[in-house]
């Protein structure tokens, strides 16, 4: 199965993470996440689909998209497809030695369309550079360090305070909460009055708030993050239908095999079929 995250730590000195991605829409990633670092996602191979702060965009081979400390984000490839990625997650503590107020900075890329022409030809490079060697770590040091001039002397901006008027919808502070909630228990059964309560929300309220922020209702969220890892079970770990869907927080075996079917068109034990006949072609 073509799924999964290297992560590629080439030098402890480096001053970002820098991880490869190989995914395949043969299952789906849906977990939603963000972290305090900046990160800068650029498609090395196919088509990815990117969704930040409730908003999607396809990002095609060659090109790349920032996601700014905090941003909710999700990285998939496109219906049918697949694709290599390569992700720098930046070092607060080491830009903060050229910063001082990384902490209220994000990038605007399209403050500078010369920075992002830049920024490509850095990701390239980086993205061509083996980890073989007594000295790549060097030349990965120099690009990432001509990667934060870029952003810093070129992109950099000031965020901006809330205002009284802005809509509730952009405020991603209880769908961070509720999200990392959901991750967390996903296994077991969750109401929308649990997890409204533990964002202090009212369970209507909760609802369509949810939605507007990750384009995808509560308990489709919640479904599709059990298909995911129940799937993954019966792949990875030869897991039957019946325990797959026990160990993942559906209800029965019918909940899992009609979630299955609203995805993948297939049921559960036809799908592991299809990927094991892929594999093997």
């Amino acid at each position: 199965m073509n799924y999964k995250y290297d992560l590629v730590n080439y030098d402890k000195n480096i001053p970002a993470t820098i991880m490869y991605l190989n995914l395949s829409s043969d299952t789906h990633k849906t977990e939603l996440q963000w972290h305090r670092e900046p990160e800068i996602v650029y498609v090395i191979e196919g088509d990815s689909e990117c969704c930040c702060n409730g908003e999607s965009q396809v990002v095609s081979c060659g090109d790349f998209v920032l996601f700014n400390s905090e941003d909710v984000h999700l990285v998939r490839p496109v219906s049918g497809g697949s694709c290599k990625l390569l992700c720098i997650n930046f070092s607060f503590e080491y830009v903060r030695m050229f910063c001082k107020s990384i902490d209220s900075v994000i990038f605007d890329i399209s403050r500078s369309p010369e920075a992002k022409n830049e920024i490509i030809e850095i990701m390239k490079k980086i993205s061509s550079t083996g980890s073989e060697g007594d000295y790549s770590s060097l030349i990965l040091i120099s690009y990432i360090n001509k990667l934060y001039y870029v952003l810093l002397s070129k992109c950099m901006c000031f965020r901006r305070s809330a205002s009284p008027g802005s809509s509730p919808k952009r405020d991603f502070s209880y769908a961070k909460t509720a999200i990392a909630y959901i991750n967390e228990n996903f296994k077991r059964e969750i109401t929308l009055d649990e997890i409204s309560s533990v964002v202090n929300l009212s369970p209507s309220y909760f609802s369509k708030y949810f939605k507007n922020v990750t384009q995808v209702s509560f308990s489709e969220y919640l479904a599709n993050l059990r298909l995911e890892n129940a799937v993954n079970d019966m792949l990875e770990n030869n897991a039957t239908v019946s325990a797959a869907a026990m160990e993942n927080g559906f209800a029965n075996v019918k909940s899992f095999i009609t979630q299955c079917k609203k995805v993948y068109n297939c049921t559960p034990a036809q799908y592991k079929k299809q990927i094991a006949q892929r594999n093997a072609s």
